[in-house]
């Protein structure tokens, strides 16, 4: 995509590409681009207006109205590659969000069978790396009964190592 209105007198040159908008000097990268629009100037007027919004502003470009039907066709051409590139930019993260998914789904399965080794191999159960992560939850469950003083104490021994 391609497109170059010619400013005449003071207006300044618009190109539009894969890239972005230029008009004169100054450049809009496509990504930045919003409300694309022609919007009407004076009766009769030999001009008329572009408005577009880009880094936080409203901008508004003349252009000679002979080049209507051409810049409609640069706006449609502009937005169409727009929209391209957005579901280029989705698909892209939705790959990479499947991948990651992957990747834990892979860790969580080898760490899940790492420790079911570990059970075999041990006889007993893996225990979190902190006893005394282990000992609070051992008293919540004694303050709620599930475990009799006795049941607690030979265990926190065994947690603590004492």
């Amino acid at each position: 995509m391609y497109y170059q209105i010619e400013g005449r007198l003071n207006m300044k040159t618009l190109t539009f590409d894969e890239e972005g908008l230029t008009v004169g000097k100054q450049s809009y990268p496509i990504d930045d681009i919003e409300n694309l629009k022609i919007t009407n100037a004076p009766l009769f007027a030999t001009y008329g207006i572009l408005t577009f919004h880009s880094g936080g502003r409203d901008i508004s470009v003349a252009f000679p109205r002979s080049a209507i039907d051409k810049l409609r066709r640069a706006i449609h051409d502009f937005e169409h590659e727009q929209m391209a590139r957005k579901k280029a930019a989705e698909q892209a993260a939705a790959e990479e969000a499947a991948a990651t998914q992957t990747v834990q789904t892979v860790r969580t399965a080898a760490g899940a069978n790492a420790a079911e080794q570990h059970v075999e191999s041990q006889g007993q159960p893996v225990r979190s790396l902190d006893p005394y992560e282990e000992v609070k939850k051992l008293k919540e469950l004694l303050d709620m009964g599930i475990v009799t003083e006795e049941e607690f104490q030979k265990k926190k021994k065994e947690l603590l190592n004492l």
